[in-house]
């Protein structure tokens, strides 16, 4: 799907959500836990509270990708071709994801010499989201990941634990077609709708507790852009407003489960992060900004979300790296020296990136 101006914000929210992740793993790393401090202000609750939505911001991901993906198939299901959309994904995906699964390899040895018990799962209470005792960097879980089986039938590769997200989109991505096919949306032949529908079948008896919740919030993204092509509408700000509160009530929600408490509902959390946030694109459709500072955000924007998937993909193996080599034995507390110290390697991983990608363009054909 092209990209232009009117999906800037879509585009703003996909890299504010790469260093939503980013944020909450460092601060595991680097910060005590909540819980450990004897007292907090109202600043220490907001940065933890804020730091602390990285699994919050992948859900945001599914419904960035339901848009752009399944939207482009539904934009070209005239002269749609399977293969070559499964060449064009798996392109995407391996350009960065093969070269990340070789740089997690490595990393973690170094990590593992600074740190014995690193990879063996000793720090993961400490860490949240680091390696537990199901590590593994072996050349199956290797193969298991560059074919998306992890979570499956391997774990993540190594300490890159964010590799589980991959599994499900790769899952929405092979899905989407194949349903669009079945019933009809896109022309195929008979015996390959046959096809398609035991595929289909085999996924539902094997993997659909896996994903099944994941995908119904990447569908939400598809009714999103289906919303996007059909109704031209400019929404009021009150709409607007009372999106944004929507999306902030399910992020806080996500936390203390109030519609468990009030409703008696569970496992709701992440299908209203989804459908919030689905709202809230909706209400972003068509808000424009004029001038200059139009102009700067449009770069920020593509900037950031340039770097998103990249960023997502290398970030863990440098923070363990980072917390073998600094925070092992200690770990800090929220003060200005905690906050630079946090900022400083932010901005470090956020530069490592760029040039990563640089070098890469640099080197490409």
């Amino acid at each position: 799907m092209k990209h232009d101006k009117k999906y800037i914000w879509l585009d703003l929210c996909r890299g504010i959500s790469a260093l939503a992740v980013l944020a909450y793993h460092l601060r595991n790393a680097i910060f005590i836990d909540f819980s450990q401090l004897n007292e907090s202000s109202f600043v220490e609750k907001i940065f933890y509270f804020t730091t602390s939505l990285g699994h919050q911001a992948v859900m945001v991901f599914f419904v960035l990708s339901g848009f752009f993906v399944g939207g482009s198939i539904l934009n070209h299901k005239n002269n749609f071709k399977f293969k070559n959309y499964l060449v064009a994904r798996l392109s995407r995906l391996w350009v960065v994801l093969i070269p990340a699964l070789f740089f997690t390899a490595l990393i973690d040895q170094v990590s593992n010499f600074y740190l014995p018990g690193l990879i063996g799962g000793s720090f993961n209470e400490i860490l949240g989201s680091g390696p537990n005792m199901n590590y593994s960097s072996s050349i199956l879980t290797f193969l298991g990941n560059i074919t998306f089986l992890q979570t499956t039938y391997v774990p993540p590769f190594g300490t890159n634990g964010p590799l589980w997200s991959l599994a499900n989109e790769f899952c929405y991505y092979m899905l989407f077609p194949m349903i669009m096919i079945i019933i009809g949306k896109i022309q195929c032949s008979f015996i390959h709708k046959v096809i398609y529908s035991i595929l289909i079948l085999i996924f539902i008896i094997f993997f659909a507790h896996h994903f099944l919740y994941g995908f119904i919030i990447w569908l939400f993204g598809v009714a999103v852009y289906i919303i996007y092509t059909r109704i031209d509408k400019n929404y009021n700000f009150w709409f607007f407003l009372f999106s944004a509160i929507l999306f902030c009530f399910s992020l806080i929600n996500s936390k203390i489960d109030i519609i468990k408490d009030l409703l008696g509902f569970s496992n709701t959390t992440d299908l209203i992060i989804g459908f919030s946030f689905a709202i809230f694109l909706i209400s972003i459709k068509n808000k424009n900004i004029h001038g200059r500072l139009e102009k700067n955000i449009i770069l920020f924007s593509k900037w950031l979300s340039d770097i998103s998937y990249t960023l997502y993909v290398f970030h863990l193996p440098i923070v363990m790296l980072i917390f073998s080599l600094f925070y092992s034995d200690k770990q800090i507390v929220f003060n200005l020296s905690g906050i630079m110290q946090y900022l400083f390697w932010m901005i470090l991983i956020i530069a490592f990136t760029v040039t990563l990608i640089k070098s890469y363009n640099n080197n490409s054909f």
